[in-house]
């Protein structure tokens, strides 16, 4: 049975619909899988039938209207009008792993209302923050803004510091896994995620004074429940 969801966000900013389906083109040759010291780690049709039955499906989806696609272990196809998701969700149903649609017809309209960012959530950021401001990592946040940060907010009930930003004063004991042998200790970086969640407008208008420089996104949550259907 094909798995149904329902989405609160636009793929890529623009889809309102999604199909994900078993990977239905890239497929390597049966030499390179032979040959590879590591095989091929995704789904691979079972038979010529399987083959062409998926690259029929691909050619459907392509001719199917304005539709994008993304292809990894599954091929992700996303779709702007309804009817053409409905008329694909019709078809090749035993390729298909997962329907998505909005939880409202007229999601792009109620995003267009906002002028910023906003996550339609079920709760709010840890239940009680409407805001959460993304930090960009750089010189000016390591040795200044981060600790100055988190030793002035770390205990403050409107703001909550995601753990990267608490690394800032809190000493971070070296682990050692049982398995490698090896020790290691955080070190801050730009592949690590500084997230600062606020409760109120007032609160997050005060820290995008204090952080101006180093935010790289703000985002309101918004409650399902709060929207006008």
């Amino acid at each position: 049975m094909v798995k149904r969801c329902q989405s609160t966000k636009l793929f890529y900013k623009i889809y309102p619909y999604k199909i994900s389906y078993k990977r239905l083109y890239g497929f390597p040759s049966p030499e390179f899988v032979s040959q590879s010291r590591w095989g091929w780690w995704f789904d691979v049709p079972g038979s010529p039938d399987e083959r062409t039955r998926r690259d029929n499906c691909y050619h459907f989806l392509k001719n199917i209207g304005k539709t994008k696609f993304s292809n990894s272990q599954h091929t992700h196809v996303y779709f702007i009008e309804k009817d053409e998701f409905e008329k694909a969700c019709g078809r090749y149903k035993d390729l298909q792993i997962e329907q998505c649609e909005p939880f409202v017809e007229n999601l792009s309209d109620i995003l267009e209302q906002y002028d910023s960012s906003v996550d339609i959530k079920n709760n709010l950021y840890h239940k009680k923050y409407r805001y959460k401001i993304d930090l960009k990592f750089n010189q000016h946040l390591e040795n200044s803004l981060g600790p100055m940060l988190a030793e002035t907010y770390m205990d403050n009930e409107n703001y909550h510091l995601n753990p990267n930003i608490r690394r800032f004063i809190e000493k971070e004991p070296v682990q050692q896994t049982m398995a490698a042998r090896y020790t290691w200790a955080f070190r801050h970086s730009t592949y690590h995620n500084y997230s600062i969640y606020c409760r109120e407008h007032i609160d997050m208008e005060l820290m995008t004074f204090i952080a101006s420089e180093n935010i790289s996104k703000i985002t309101k949550a918004v409650l399902k429940d709060e929207i006008d259907k």
